[in-house]
């Protein structure tokens, strides 16, 4: 960072010290002096700020990483609890399947006895 503060007081200065003309010698050195030391503390307010605008976007950048996190966690919950409760119901179905199965078996499995039909009554008029 130190090159780049001495580029940009050197370019901030260059630009600012051809339109300061007609000086004496003397006062051309004060003005000199002033404009480099002027242009330096320029720099480094201005680097400074850059690093801070970076930082802060760095934090925010952060923040909604963490907001997108939380919320992808949040999501992933949900759907491993709906995933848990489909399988709990899966299961209790093919145990009901199961049980039903099971009982029509049993009906068939015994030997159908064919009662011989009653007469029926002649009903007279």
């Amino acid at each position: 960072m130190n090159g780049q503060k001495k580029t940009l007081a050197n370019q901030l200065a260059s630009i600012i010290l051809p339109k300061l003309k007609g000086l004496s010698e003397k006062n051309a050195k004060k003005v000199l002096s002033t404009v480099e030391k002027a242009s330096g503390d320029i720099a480094k307010k201005y680097v400074n700020l850059v690093q801070e605008q970076e930082k802060e976007a760095a934090k925010a950048k952060a923040k909604a990483d963490r907001v997108k996190k939380k919320a992808a966690e949040k999501e992933a919950k949900k759907k491993e609890k709906l995933a848990k409760k489909a399988a709990e119901i899966k299961k209790v179905a093919q145990l009901m399947a199961k049980e039903a199965a099971a009982a029509p078996a049993k009906t068939t499995a015994k030997p159908a006895v064919k009662t011989p039909a009653k007469p029926k009554a002649k009903v007279i008029k």
